[in-house]
């Protein structure tokens, strides 16, 4: 067979390691929308009520995790492991601080959330809206 003839074979090692891509999604964005809040991944950006606001890499990793798990109580760990790693040395108000920048961003009054909620003792939710 001919160098030619083989190229459409996928049962190569190397051709399974990637996935097809339908053709229907090339050049579209992978957006993750929460009511007024919405985050492009492909192209690292926040929109919020239709502005886009700057964010950091380290807040795009936190927010992304609360948004894809929206409704759901994330825990400290996974989100300190996401953003930081399993091996992280004195991050544990790191946390905080970023949770607090990213209200300051996406919440009408940080002091009050009602998007990026608390759970005492357990973690953050990123709560969906009550149309949703």
């Amino acid at each position: 067979m001919s160098s030619i003839g083989s190229w459409g074979l996928t049962n190569t090692p190397e051709a399974k390691r990637y996935l097809s891509v339908d053709p229907q999604t090339l050049g579209q964005l992978r957006v993750l929308r929460v009511g007024d809040v919405e985050l492009q991944l492909d192209g690292h950006r926040l929109i919020v009520r239709g502005t886009p606001v700057h964010l950091p890499r380290k807040e795009f990793v936190i927010l992304r995790q609360l948004m894809y798990n929206a409704g759901r109580v994330v825990t400290r760990c996974e989100l300190l492991d996401n953003a930081w790693g399993p091996d992280r040395v004195d991050v544990q108000n790191y946390l905080e601080v970023h949770i607090r920048r990213l209200r300051t961003k996406i919440e009408s009054n940080a002091d009050r959330p009602t998007r990026i909620r608390t759970v005492r003792g357990v973690g953050y939710v990123f709560d969906l809206p009550p149309d949703d």
